[in-house]
């Protein structure tokens, strides 16, 4: 949710100038930090302990081909349709982020599950 709050409000971040700028990027990069350790536990949760490992990285390499690979050639269609703003890039990141957290919470629960049945 806060990643989809922070795309919604690139422009007023981006507009404070170099002060703006610093605060987007550390801002930025601490969200983005802090996907990766929840990630980390939920993708091998998902899979039997025999195929744990390939599934996890076989599910994570291609969601990042799949996902993240095209987001750079999207940005800069969408930025350029914005004449030169950030705000439809920051909008594809706040629906992006929206579609990962219907996602997360259609996914079910696995510390019940029985993965050798």
């Amino acid at each position: 949710m806060a990643i989809a709050l922070f795309g919604l409000l690139w422009v007023p971040i981006l507009s404070a100038g170099f002060a703006g700028v610093m605060a987007w990027l550390v801002l930025g990069f601490t969200l983005m930090g802090l996907t990766f350790g929840p990630m980390g536990a939920l993708l091998p949760e998902l899979f039997p302990a025999n195929v744990r490992y390939t599934g996890s990285g076989i599910s994570y390499n291609v969601s990042s081909i799949l996902g993240a690979a095209v987001a750079p050639f999207i940005a800069v269609a969408l930025w350029r349709a914005g004449d030169g703003s950030p705000f439809w890039v920051g909008v594809y990141l706040s629906v992006m982020a929206a579609l990962t957290l219907i996602a997360l919470l259609l996914g079910t629960e696995t510390k019940d599950v029985d993965i050798e049945a």
